[in-house]
């Protein structure tokens, strides 16, 4: 008797170190409103029920992957086609979802409102490279300085390519349909791909001002030339 007893104390033991070195409580909280079908550059509204107050949010990998998070909620947009893991902690409580974005871009619904951008609005653009086989240029997140209505809200823009130039109008702000949850910065990818090695000139409008710089290619390394410090900021300028 005293030989059975024995072993499963030990067994009881082990299993209590285990939970101590483990203390990190892996729920089912985090609900997505979709994970396949997804576009690049479409907003995806995360929910995590789990202590909204102190939620931190993560996306991995996280490059050309952009976040607007309030309490539950989490707006993500997708540069780029591939699958990514949305990872939301609060304390030692934390889920993960899994999404896969395909490589075609965001279009936002003909139903959608268009509000128009604010007055002395500030548009900030992130630029990533992508150099990949036959794919090479720059990839700009673009976000608004202010805040609109709806927390998946869309920046929309008209994009040219036209002779090795590229050109960006910010028209507005789109809208779904229905949507009255929150506020946020309005944002969307540009996509300045192909670029050929050279010089490109880089125009954008924005409420009725145009700005205009130059990208220079050199193999893998771009130099963005943009002297502007207000209306539209770009950085880094050298990747």
């Amino acid at each position: 008797m005293k030989k059975m007893i024995l072993p499963a104390f030990a067994a009881i033991i082990l299993a209590m170190s285990a939970c101590t070195k483990d203390p990190v409580n892996h729920t089912t909280s985090l609900t997505a409103s979709k994970t396949t079908g997804i576009k690049k550059g479409e907003p995806v509204l995360f929910t995590f029920t789990n202590n909204p107050d102190t939620i931190k949010w993560k996306v991995t990998p996280t490059t050309n992957a952009q976040i607007a998070a309030t309490g539950s909620l989490a707006s993500v947009k997708f540069g780029r086609g591939g699958t990514f893991t949305v990872i939301a902690t609060s304390g030692n409580a934390v889920d993960s979802s899994v999404v896969h974005v395909e490589d075609s871009a965001y279009t936002p619904p003909v139903t959608s409102t268009q509000l128009p951008i604010v007055a002395n609005e500030k548009v900030i653009i992130t630029a990533t490279r992508l150099d990949s086989a036959g794919n090479s240029g720059l990839i700009f997140y673009a976000h608004t300085q202010s805040s609109y209505t709806c927390f998946t809200n869309y920046l929309t823009s008209v994009f040219a390519l036209s002779g090795g130039d590229y050109s960006i109008n910010f028209t507005g702000v789109s809208v779904p349909p229905g949507c009255t949850t929150g506020t946020a910065q309005a944002g969307s990818f540009e996509y300045l791909i192909p670029m050929a090695d050279g010089t490109h000139t880089l125009t954008i409008m924005l409420k009725g001002t145009t700005y205009t710089g130059s990208v220079v290619k050199a193999g893998s390394t771009y130099t963005i030339n943009w002297s502007y410090t207000s209306g539209v900021t770009i950085a880094p300028s050298t990747l």
